[in-house]
């Protein structure tokens, strides 16, 4: 009985460490989610070649500071998409009077050759984004392919040094997380973070059964 009270108390430990890890490293995201699945997957046979695609770029924060300018490249898997067009909202608004996103140039570049939309900014000169989901724009594809478990077939990241950032009401952010989207299967890598901890808590699950062998 002590055994499984020791076990207990190693989970729930885990389980504490997980949740305030998660509350305390909250920060800003920038995910590809697919319009046709509100998701970040589109499982075959959903999907096939010559089908048109759209995922939307959303940007996502969970305190302060404030994320005011989102200046980012969409790189993508040009043996399973090609690239047609890409689209910055006007206006974005955001919480609080005349607070809006709105682009800082007009216009996405695509790059077939290389697998990349470049130029995607959108960015405000007020408070900007403190908490809560935003939209900001989207980007389309033609379908060449479908093929690879899990791939990242889309990526949102910081690409071309000196023009792709995050800005916050604290300067430049590097503390945000990229998304990435797939045609077949979900591309999810476990935050290293997460992963620690999980470790941790399966250490102290073995540690537990080990004074019990004993």
């Amino acid at each position: 009985m002590k055994e499984t009270k020791r076990i207990s108390v190693a989970v729930a430990f885990a389980a504490a460490l997980l949740f305030s890890s998660t509350a305390a490293y909250a920060v800003p995201s920038v995910d590809i989610i697919w319009r046709s699945t509100s998701s970040n997957v589109i499982s075959t046979p959903t999907i096939s070649a010559s089908d048109i695609v759209v995922a939307d770029i959303v940007l996502s924060n969970d305190g302060a500071p404030a994320v005011n300018g989102v200046f980012i490249s969409i790189a993508f898997d040009n043996t399973e998409l090609f690239g047609i067009g890409a689209a910055e909202l006007a206006s974005v608004n955001l919480p609080g009077m005349g607070n809006t996103m709105a682009p800082v140039g007009v216009g996405v570049n695509v790059d077939n050759a290389n697998g990349v939309f470049t130029n995607f900014d959108e960015a405000t000169t007020t408070a900007g984004l403190t908490s809560g989901t935003r939209t900001l724009g989207s980007v389309k594809f033609h379908v060449i392919a479908a093929s690879g478990v899990g791939e990242a077939d889309v990526q949102a990241n910081i690409n071309n040094t000196g023009t792709d950032s995050i800005g916050t009401t604290n300067g430049l952010s590097d503390d945000t997380t990229f998304g990435a989207a797939s045609l077949n299967g979900p591309p999810v890598v476990p935050e290293p973070t997460t992963a620690i901890l999980v470790i941790a808590g399966l250490a102290g699950l073995g540690y537990a059964g080990r004074r019990n062998l004993r």
